[in-house]
């Protein structure tokens, strides 16, 4: 972490080679142990390496004899990523463990050099590993014991391990021996001292650091938090997070801390990827943890209940008495089995919406909710007169009894819940076991989706926002900011341009690939009927053929090159086959899934070919020569309309604003023919936002700084080209200050103000960050104006 100085190099060059001094002392055999696969992760935190120990250095040593104890424990690696993805496939009986490296610092990993300073290189001219570095050790103790694996996640600074020349190799010898680089940022700084845009540009310029080093394309899955710590807003923790600048994207699975805990198993309620708590390994904290005196490599039992595997990636198992810290959406479609207190007894399986029944409590009225189906309790709750209390069980605490009901009342997110519960019980944030408190706000009834249909003419005049803000009670912030500005609807994303599903999807694509992993809406009908409630047009944002997920995890529906390989723009693998028919079912399930969810509008953004990259070399699926790309997209979106027009819900389409301008190389890369679409969708939003009109268009040296003509043509445009087919134009509006010079309310107003002019029907406001405060004082500078001329002189 950048704590201390570098060690001098003839320090470290000076240190002898070790031997393993390990003979004679793993005498016992590692003990049987029951499968938990609830048990808890321990995530170790290495820095620097060297011949002393101190706060944030380890021995080389101590690393070694840290190997032979958890060898002896029963440990086997895995990456950073394994834990966020919930896959610790390790064999039966065995733990996992996960190492992480900060800083990639010199000691971490050494090449062995000639007298001549140059790389010594093997048979196979590949770079010979420095035994005496963190990465030579573990390969040692790997060739004796392979069993153990080498995985290891290295969390990179600018320059790795500190040989720029031997960066490159370094990084690639990393993934190809199984083990992982992951984001620090680029300049290791305190993130809660930054805004959104400069922790932005901190991952972004990171990720390209590696993408110079490696020499091809690489993308991030974990991030290490800086210090530990998160930034001062949601806005900041919503970009490190997610995001994108310089052409480079990123999204972070797992957010990893300083110290701490062993982490909560995967498939844990208490789990959080956005804050994975790691243990710094140092003596200190082996002996708290583990329970293991220093230098000590034998067998003894932790201070905390491990996770250990049952062998089976298709099953999760656990001790029946923990069945309510089980998260059935990070299971997914894996089956669950229960063990009695003798240890391997099942007591029953199945998925994770069939737990073993709780024993019945003579003395509870009623064990179930009759308002949801009569679902189950869990242990310790009964149902009494429309309320329901609970009596606090062993192991308890505000958070697992917020997550267990979180479902059965009006509260939308879990720490709402939970300090609600706090206060209506007169607590503190303790609760001691055995005491009975009553759950606030619980419904009657499960929510009912119902949607509230509008006209196509319908004035909407709303907000984009992000998975995480509408996952977040920040979404009714931003509802309660814009309701006075006279805004009515809210665009939240549900599949973003990663393929990310927002929520927990039973497409059986998005299931058996894991797209809706770390889906962060739990519940979108209660999300929906909410909003309704507040009197907001709700709409879903669906992005369709950019899916980076899905060309990823199923490189099969990928758009081909001519090489016969998953085609890739400008070096990255994120575009599916509009003309798949997997592929179009695929998004029709997910439409049909937000219809049933009482949504009122879907909205398809990415539905359109790639207009960036070696289009050349793309081998598309069907004859180009007869059937023109635009014949595939308005296909799609015919299947579509007839899907979403029954239900009453509207279909709206984001396009780019320079398809209005006709521009027929965009079409033709694109399949975006605005006249043809606008027959099988009800709005059509051209995404005008000036700083997207890139210098000189058509003359126009500075487009960023002559909003009302680009929205005011991009309007009459679209407008004229989707003459007589009734569709709406509703434009997309720009709320951030790229490119401008003086960005503040008036840009925004005059962007209104062209809009009406061309006589647009509503309009949406687009800040990706969804800070929309200058964006709002535009909204009302041009309603006062309306208003004033309204009055009578």
């Amino acid at each position: 972490m950048n704590k201390h100085l570098r060690l001098p190099r003839l320090v470290a060059a000076a240190l002898a080679l070790a031997s393993w001094p390990l003979s004679g002392l793993m005498a016992h055999a590692t003990p049987a142990q029951a499968p938990n696969e609830l048990g808890r992760v321990p995530v170790l935190e290495y820095h620097r390496f060297g011949p002393k120990e101190d706060r944030w250095t380890r021995t080389y040593d101590n690393f070694r004899k840290d190997l032979a104890w958890l060898h002896a424990n029963g440990y086997v690696t895995v990456n950073a990523k394994d834990l966020a993805d919930g896959k610790l496939e390790v064999p039966a009986g065995k733990k996992p463990v996960v190492f992480t490296f900060d800083d990639a610092t010199a000691e971490q990993f050494k090449f062995l050099h000639d007298a001549g300073g140059k790389v010594r290189r093997d048979a196979k001219g590949q770079p010979m590993v420095d035994p005496q570095s963190a990465v030579g050790i573990m390969d040692a103790f790997y060739a004796q014991h392979p069993d153990f694996g080498r995985a290891g996640t290295f969390y990179v600074l600018p320059n790795p391990f500190e040989v720029a020349a031997e960066s490159g190799d370094k990084l690639r010898y990393l993934l190809a021996t199984g083990r992982e680089v992951g984001n620090h940022t680029y300049n290791h700084g305190m993130l809660k001292k930054m805004s959104p845009n400069q922790i932005t540009n901190e991952m972004v310029k990171a990720q390209n650091e590696v993408v110079h080093a490696l020499g091809r394309s690489y993308s991030f899955s974990t991030l290490a938090l800086p210090f530990g710590i998160y930034p001062k807003d949601e806005a900041g923790t919503q970009a490190v997070i997610a995001g994108g600048a310089q052409g480079q994207a990123y999204r972070h699975t797992a957010v990893f801390l300083v110290g701490a805990d062993p982490s909560p198993s995967p498939f844990d309620k208490k789990y959080n990827a956005m804050k994975v708590p790691r243990i710094q390994a140092i003596d200190d904290e082996w002996k708290r943890h583990f329970r293991r005196p220093a230098g000590f490599v034998g067998v003894n039992e932790e201070a905390f209940r491990p996770y250990v595997s049952d062998g089976n990636p298709a099953t999760v198992t656990f001790p029946s008495k923990l069945q309510d810290r089980l998260n059935p959406r990070a299971v997914g479609n894996r089956k669950t089995v229960q063990l009695s207190a003798a240890a391997g007894t099942v007591l029953g399986g199945g998925g994770p919406s069939t737990p073993a029944p709780a024993a019945p409590a003579a003395t509870a009225p009623m064990r179930v909710h009759p308002g949801y189906a009569n679902a189950a309790l869990p242990a310790g709750g009964e149902y009494v007169g429309g309320k329901i209390f609970h009596t606090v069980q062993k192991g308890q605490d505000p958070t697992d009894l917020a997550n267990m009901y979180l479902a059965m009342t009006d509260y939308y997110t879990r720490p709402s819940l939970e300090k609600a519960l706090l206060s209506k019980n007169g607590l503190k944030g303790w609760i001691p076991v055995g005491k009975r408190i009553e759950i606030p706000g619980v419904r009657a009834s499960a929510v009912v989706p119902k949607r509230v249909p509008k006209p196509r003419t319908f004035d909407a005049r709303g907000i984009y926002v992000t998975q995480t803000s509408a996952g977040t009670e920040r979404v009714f912030t931003l509802v309660n900011q814009m309701k006075p500005h006279g805004l009515n609807t809210v665009v939240f994303d549900v599949k973003d341009m990663d393929g990310h599903l927002a929520y927990d999807s039973r497409v059986p694509l998005a299931v058996s690939t894991g797209a809706s992993k770390g889906a962060i809406i739990r519940d979108v009908p209660k999300l929906v009927d909410r909003l309704h409630r507040q009197g907001v047009h709700v709409v879903a944002r669906q992005a369709l053929f950019h899916d980076a997920f899905l060309a990823q995890r199923a490189p099969r529906l990928a758009l081909k090159s001519k090489s016969g390989k998953p085609w890739r723009e400008k070096g990255k693998l994120v575009w599916v086959d509009p003309n798949n028919p997997e592929v179009r079912a695929y998004n029709l399930g997910i439409t049909k899934e937000l219809l049933a969810m009482g949504v009122d509008e879907i909205q398809y953004d990415y539905i359109r070919f790639p207009a960036m990259g070696a289009m050349q070399d793309i081998n598309y699926s069907f004859d180009t020569t007869k059937t023109p790309k635009h014949a595939i997209i308005t296909g799609y979106l015919k299947e579509a309309y007839q899907v979403v027009k029954p239900t009453g819900a509207l279909l709206s389409l984001d396009v780019f604003g320079v398809v209005a301008w006709d521009e027929g190389v965009d079409v033709k890369h694109t399949g975006q023919r605005i006249e043809d679409l606008a027959k099988y969708a009800d709005v059509i939003s051209p995404m005008v936002y000036p700083s997207h009109f890139y210098p000189p268009f058509l003359g126009h040296k500075s487009p960023a700084n002559e909003p009302y003509y680009f929205v005011n043509e991009g309007v009459k445009r679209t407008m004229k080209k989707t003459a007589g087919t009734g569709i709406v134009v509703r434009p997309w509006l720009q709320a951030f200050k790229f490119m401008v010079r003086g960005y503040g309310p008036e840009y925004v107003a005059t962007q209104i103000k062209a809009n009406d002019d061309a006589k647009g029907i509503g309009y949406l406001l687009w800040n990706a960050g969804n800070n929309y405060d200058i964006g709002l004082q535009g909204v009302s500078s041009v309603e006062k104006t309306k208003a004033a001329l309204k009055k009578p002189v």
